[in-house]
């Protein structure tokens, strides 16, 4: 800026009348930077040279938020926002591209009179193990060393006294507007029950106690999200003189859990139900029967020249044979009907309240048609049915009804 001796003044703009002297800025053990109000920096300090690995002619020029890791953008705009109305912003941990590579620093801004903002960063690579844990307290220094967990610490009441910034990071929230309240405050309220009960339960264990996990939704900028949170008593510790709070998220481990139970109650050919999800639907239905009365058959479908089609055409000639009689299935059937394979080429349906044996008779009729034109198009021979069924009223139990319908279909395929 030129003053009027027409010298050029570079001093560092600030929120005083008093501009700190040039080598005082380049002496703080702090890392600060000046930007403007587009986000470019006008000035570094020694500090930020060693932590950037450039010089500070190298930063001057550059937009600050080119520097930050993509993922950490909206850290990058809520700590900006932070600022105003503030004499200093909240502190935030975001990532940033630096010549060592990325580092994770603790990023403050304050504004000034000229409109800038000077932004002090710390890096907390190197020294994440040592911000909160001190003496020998292996446990708490081990649960805080976890790049990619959530730490908070709390009173005996469950209040939040600080927080890492993993709360920022991972659930968007401002760790500065979380302190001061109960944890249960950013929890589901479906899971605050499990919360408290976790809290009081840490507080009343003895040192050195396993702690036992909690599931609980955390409320995050993108909605509520899946943590598995496990609490430490420190309360006697003087270092600590808290509840630790550990929390790692869990969305895809529940998403990874979901798809194992799919799989294992449903076949990955043909998208049916699996044997063991239609046994437990068939005793489920044998037990309604035998309450109300009502008139339920199980069917088994076996199809016939099936390992000759397999045989002259190969298993992918198969496959598809398999997965067009599952969609000719599933077209006979009505929505309160259940069909599943129970394995290789045979199938199982429950007709429910069908309307006696006549019912499921026109049912078999159907489906063998039905079946047959669905096979029309495969490069193979007719591919027919065998078919056999029973009551679920006249049976004894679910097996046994399965049983009849399995030995009335041997008997149809013996009798071709």
């Amino acid at each position: 800026m030129p003053n009027n001796s027409g010298v050029e003044d570079n001093r560092l703009p600030t929120a005083t009348a008093t501009a700190p002297a040039s080598d005082l800025f380049d002496q703080l053990p702090d890392a600060l930077v000046v930007i403007d109000g587009t986000g470019t920096v006008t000035r570094g300090n020694r500090a930020a040279e060693r932590i950037m690995g450039r010089s500070a002619g190298g930063l001057v020029g550059i937009n600050g938020l080119d520097l930050v890791h993509p993922d950490d953008f909206h850290l990058a705009a809520l700590s900006l926002s932070s600022v105003e109305g503030k004499e200093v912003g909240t502190p935030i941990e975001l990532r940033i591209a630096t010549d060592h590579g990325w580092r994770l620093i603790e990023l403050v801004g304050a504004p000034l009179d000229d409109g800038h903002i000077v932004l002090s960063m710390r890096d907390l690579t190197e020294r994440r193990r040592w911000e909160v844990a001190g003496g020998d307290v292996a446990r708490f220094r081990t649960l805080v060393q976890h790049a990619t967990s959530l730490t908070m610490l709390l009173d005996a009441d469950g209040v939040v006294t600080s927080a890492s910034g993993a709360l920022s990071r991972q659930l968007g929230l401002d760790p500065e507007l979380v302190c001061d309240h109960p944890l249960v405050q950013i929890v589901h309220p479906d899971d605050r029950i499990l919360v408290r009960a976790a809290i009081v339960a840490a507080t009343g264990s003895d040192p050195g106690a396993a702690p036992t996990p909690v599931e609980a939704r955390l409320s995050g900028h993108e909605g509520h999200v899946p943590f598995e949170l496990t609490i430490v008593s420190l309360l006697d510790d003087p270092t600590v003189s808290g509840l630790v709070v550990s929390g790692h998220d869990i969305t895809r481990l529940r998403a990874a859990q979901e798809t194992l139970a799919e799989l294992a109650h449903f076949d990955s050919l043909t998208g049916l139900p699996n044997r063991r999800a239609f046994d437990a639907a068939l005793e489920d239905q044998w037990r309604l029967t035998a309450r109300d009365g009502v008139d339920s058959y199980v069917i088994v479908v076996d199809l016939d020249e099936f390992k000759e089609l397999n045989d002259r055409h190969g298993h992918a000639t198969g496959d598809e044979a398999l997965r067009q009689v599952a969609h000719a299935l599933q077209r006979c059937v009505r929505s309160t009907d259940a069909v599943a394979r129970l394995g290789g080429d045979e199938f199982g349906i429950i007709l429910i309240r069908c309307g006696g044996e006549a019912a499921a008779i026109g049912f078999a009729a159907e489906l063998d048609d039905r079946i047959s034109e669905a096979c029309n198009n495969l490069p193979a021979p007719h591919v027919g049915l065998s078919l056999g069924y029973a009551s679920l009223r006249a049976a004894d139990s679910a097996p046994a009804a399965l049983h009849h319908a399995d030995l009335a279909m041997y008997a149809k395929k013996r009798s071709r």
